[in-house]
């Protein structure tokens, strides 16, 4: 049996949230042949809502970047960002003038006027209006286990520079930075499901297509990306299939006769 960890964003479906068909076929022919299947993303639990995603009967979910962790439904682990440790990284976010999006469980916490500088910041506004806080003015309701923050035109090296003791972050490009609780990572995820289930590393396959996913593509067994995905993800992945629109995870699957 062997345990695979599936990015969601580029690697399971793209910008409109569209999942090949083949996906969904290749992930079922996973579950019917004893594997156990696993979403893996930089998004907090709040932010993974999809009944269409949550219905192709995924394992488990390790989200947030490794800060949350479910399995059969049930929580296994979770890293809330201390009060103190969240009121001093939204200063300094503030102080380099640098929109952000407080992640947690349950809400996503954002300035509209900041956020909306994005086209991505625009969307979360519409999608998540349900699930969302202005940070201001709700402090004694955060509850946050990552920061998305967008550094286009930003001394955002600075900003690194003075929270580097507490948090890691995954730089995407010149456009935006996730900042997350020191040593907490996709691969802390997937090493943390792995000793609680008895299941070894090796046996491990993770799927990815961007910078947040290159310390799972290293650490899992064998690191496969997407054949569309960044140029980073390919150099650090053992093994680089198809796009995700030319069946890329069907072939990868049948190419390490999984399926």
């Amino acid at each position: 049996m062997a345990a695979i960890f599936f990015d969601i964003d580029g690697t399971l479906w793209d910008r409109d949230n569209n999942i090949p068909q083949s996906t969904k076929e290749a992930i079922h022919q996973l579950q019917e042949n004893g594997h156990q299947t696993f979403l893996c993303s930089g998004r907090t639990r709040v932010f993974i809502n999809s009944e269409e995603l949550l219905g192709m009967g995924f394992d488990g979910i390790v989200c947030g970047c490794g800060t949350f962790i479910e399995y059969k439904g049930k929580e296994m682990l979770y890293k809330e960002i201390d009060r103190e440790l969240l009121k001093k990284a939204v200063q300094i976010f503030y102080d380099y003038d640098i929109a952000m999006v407080m992640e947690g469980r349950h809400m996503l916490y954002m300035d509209a006027d900041k956020i909306s500088r994005d086209a991505y910041g625009r969307y979360l506004l519409e999608v998540m209006k349900d699930c969302m806080l202005p940070i201001q003015g709700h402090e004694e309701q955060w509850e946050a286990s990552k920061f998305s923050v967008l550094i286009h035109d930003r001394d955002y090296p600075a900003v690194i520079e003075l929270l580097k003791d507490d948090y890691d972050f995954m730089v995407h490009g010149d456009v935006a930075m996730e900042v997350v609780p020191k040593g907490y990572s996709k691969a802390s995820g997937i090493a943390f499901v792995c000793e609680k289930l008895g299941i070894d590393v090796k046996d491990t396959y993770a799927f990815g297509d961007s910078a947040n996913d290159v310390d799972m593509l290293e650490f899992a067994g064998v690191g496969v990306a997407m054949g569309d995905g960044t140029d980073v993800a390919k150099e650090h992945a053992d093994y680089v299939t198809r796009g995700l629109h030319e069946d890329g995870i069907y072939h990868a699957l049948k190419h390490f006769a999984l399926i």
